[in-house]
């Protein structure tokens, strides 16, 4: 699914770095909450009769009440390993599934995060199957422009209080430390997507390496970009960061908490790529909370303003353009909240980002007055403190 990419950078110094990620070996840790099923405990796989269809709609019953032997029944022996690392992976991201069946082996399995049953537009991967008496020979992923970091079914996770941390293999050791940090970063971001309303079950956190940057979604985050908000439609949202071009742990938080800010704000609803200021500065403010924008990065950035909303990064923008862009952002942000107090101005980001009202519509309604009056007054006092 196609979408544009909420991207971060860290800091006065840009890291010129793009995402994807590589598979690794899938871990469940013993915290995990998959209730998987022993074999014999089931009815056993299907008949030789049932069609793909039929095979698959038992399929993907089995995995959602966690039964492993179901799920693996139709699998012939040489195939079972795949299978049953994709069963731990989709598990442990706490996936409802659905599959359907199409002509010559052709399938799409759907997926999301928040219901028993998945909506319609949910996302879908595609597959091609093959089958030989009742039982699934082969599996492959149809090839597409952006697959899913748990497509191979091989990563390793690990459970927190609110974030599921998927990486590969090579980012094992960092599981621990990136899980404590988010999960403090959640509950940062928790009470944001309550002012949204837009509370999240659960965040989905995925860790790159530096040598599969370039394929976990397509690889599309922009060259300064250490992390991205990657939109799933109903199902949400994932977030992507690599920790390699996050130099401190304080690096490494900020990061989290600002894409899972984009998370809080944005997911589930389609933007307005004009918007880019308001998306980019409401997620600086919650990702450098408890800091306010004067004590961070952002003064050092800050360039005098002729508009509250600028309008969005040119393709190909430098460095310094780009760090300008967001303290302007933040400090729009940080504005609004100085002159309207927090509720009401995450208020106005709701009705704006979420509700798609216009500009001087939720100003009116958030603030009482028009968005030519809050923007004039914001811009004289973001002015005086800048020296550009």
């Amino acid at each position: 699914m196609r979408g544009y990419t909420r991207a971060r950078h860290v800091g006065g110094l840009v890291l010129a770095t793009v995402l994807a990620i590589t598979i690794g070996e899938l871990f469940t840790s013993t915290g995990d909450p998959t209730r998987v099923i022993p074999a014999g405990a089931v009815t056993p796989g299907p008949k030789a009769a049932d069609t793909l269809q039929q095979l698959l709609t038992k399929q993907a019953a089995a995995l959602n009440r966690g039964d492993l032997s179901g799920w693996l029944g139709p699998v012939t022996p040489p195939l079972r390993p795949r299978y049953q690392n994709l069963f731990r992976t989709l598990r442990a991201l706490h996936a409802t599934v659905d599959y359907r069946a199409g002509r010559d082996g052709k399938a799409e399995l759907t997926y999301c995060f928040i219901a028993a049953k998945c909506p319609e537009n949910s996302p879908k991967v595609g597959q091609s199957l093959k089958t030989s008496g009742g039982k699934i020979t082969a599996l492959t992923f149809t090839p597409g422009p952006e697959p899913t970091p748990w497509q191979q079914g091989d990563l390793i996770f690990a459970q927190g209080k609110r974030v599921t941390v998927g990486a590969p293999k090579a980012l094992k050791a960092r599981l621990a430390e990136v899980v404590r940090i988010a999960d403090e970063a959640a509950q940062v971001d928790d009470r944001y997507a309550a002012y949204a309303g837009n509370r999240q079950a659960r965040y989905r956190l995925y860790l790159a390496t530096d040598q599969t940057w370039h394929t976990w979604y397509g690889g599309k985050a922009t060259e300064w970009a250490v992390g991205y908000m990657q939109p799933l439609g109903p199902a949400g949202a994932d977030v992507v960061v690599n920790p390699s071009r996050l130099p401190t742990r304080t690096a490494l938080r900020e990061v989290i908490q600002h894409e899972l800010a984009h998370v809080a704000t944005i997911s589930g609803v389609t933007t307005r790529h004009e918007d880019m200021w308001l998306i980019e500065g409401v997620a600086e403010y919650i990702g450098m909370q408890p800091r306010r924008a004067a004590d961070t990065y952002s003064k050092i950035a800050l360039r005098r303003p002729t508009r509250l909303n600028p309008p969005p990064l040119r393709d190909g923008a430098s460095a310094k353009e780009v760090a300008a862009f967001y303290a302007a952002g933040h400090f729009a942000v940080d504005c609004l909240v100085t002159q309207f107090g927090e509720p009401r101005a995450m208020e106005f980001v709701r009705q704006r980002l979420r509700l798609g009202e216009s500009l001087d519509d939720a100003a009116r309604s958030a603030f009482g007055r028009p968005f030519t009056t809050v923007s004039k007054t914001c811009v004289d006092t973001i002015g005086h403190l800048t020296t550009g």
